[in-house]
């Protein structure tokens, strides 16, 4: 492959200046044969991408370079497989890669990373539905073994380190011949992702309209009976993060958004993230009618006023 690699330097996690790095796929591999000793995590990283201004944020984004996988051993869930069993499978698909283990790896609760590069890019706002298209093929990885945190463009990774104590336990495999993931294709499929995603949240929407309701008990009492507080979350384009869920205007990807007993709270800046907790009413109200409850009330009686 003779395209050039590019990314971004960064010196340490909370340092964002960018410093533009273009170099051969073989030579960002062969750096990380040898891990950096220190006895701490932090220290310079990777972003995988080109900026508009030298600066670590994603409106400055110009182009992905690379999908990075960040895989991290959950209390609960399927055990990360060895990085060398990760890399024979990518081999046996034929992709260029790199897999390596972070300064926090331990036997018993592994951390390893994967780096697939892409040829001609990918635009940020497509990298979030193109991030788990090639684990279609790589059944080894799970996505619940992955931080999603890392499907955002502007994500640093800090490169290979290691305690002196443990730097007989570093490894690293890579692939310099295999072909480079097509970003063409990439972003083909994920703009069919993302319209099928705005397709299924409309027909969810047409679905999500609560009929008149009757009895003794009030209008509210009993959509709040009737419609659990995920079902609105859902309706309203909310993605489910394991036990919690991301607000589709976030620009993290972080899950801030958790339900208890019948409520949401949210920590996003976004319609729910006012400190309070919401019980289906008030989602509904606040996500569907614009935080208008006696817009949503009428809705629940038919378009009828609640007196």
């Amino acid at each position: 492959m003779t395209q050039p690699f590019q990314f971004g330097m960064v010196q340490a996690i909370r340092q964002p200046a960018i410093k533009p790095v273009s170099t051969t796929w073989e030579r960002f591999c062969k750096a990380l044969e040898s891990p950096k000793i220190r006895d701490q995590k932090d220290g310079p990283g990777a972003v995988f991408a080109t900026f508009s201004k030298q600066w670590r944020n994603r409106e400055n984004v110009l182009t992905v370079t690379a999908l990075a996988y960040d895989l991290e051993q959950q209390a609960v869930g399927p055990a990360i497989p060895a990085p060398a069993a990760i890399a024979q499978d990518l081999q046996g698909l034929g992709l260029a890669y790199a897999v390596w283990t972070t300064f926090s790896d331990r036997p018993e609760a592994r951390r390893i990373r994967v780096v697939l590069p892409i040829e001609g890019g990918l635009e940020p706002e497509l990298l979030r539905a193109a991030y788990h298209l090639p684990l279609k093929y790589l059944p080894i990885i799970a996505q619940d073994m992955l931080d999603a945190t890392c499907a955002e463009p502007a994500r640093m990774m800090i490169l290979p380190a290691t305690p002196a104590d443990r730097r007989d336990q570093y490894e690293c495999y890579c692939s310099t011949s295999g072909d480079w993931l097509q970003g063409s294709s990439l972003a083909l499929t994920a703009t069919e992702v993302l319209r099928a995603e705005k397709d299924a949240a409309a027909a969810k929407q047409r679905r999500f309209q609560p009929g008149p309701l009757s009895g003794r008990e009030s209008d509210i009492e009993a959509f709040n009976r009737e419609h659990p507080v995920e079902e609105i979350l859902e309706a309203s384009g909310y993605k489910r993060r394991g036990k919690k869920w991301v607000s589709p205007n976030s620009h993290s990807g972080q899950a801030g958004v958790i339900v208890k007993d019948g409520r949401a709270f949210s920590h996003h800046a976004d319609a729910l993230g006012d400190q309070f907790w919401h019980d289906s009413f008030d989602v509904y109200a606040k996500l569907q009618h614009g935080g208008d409850k006696r817009l949503a009330a009428q809705s629940l009686r038919g378009g009828r006023a609640i007196a």
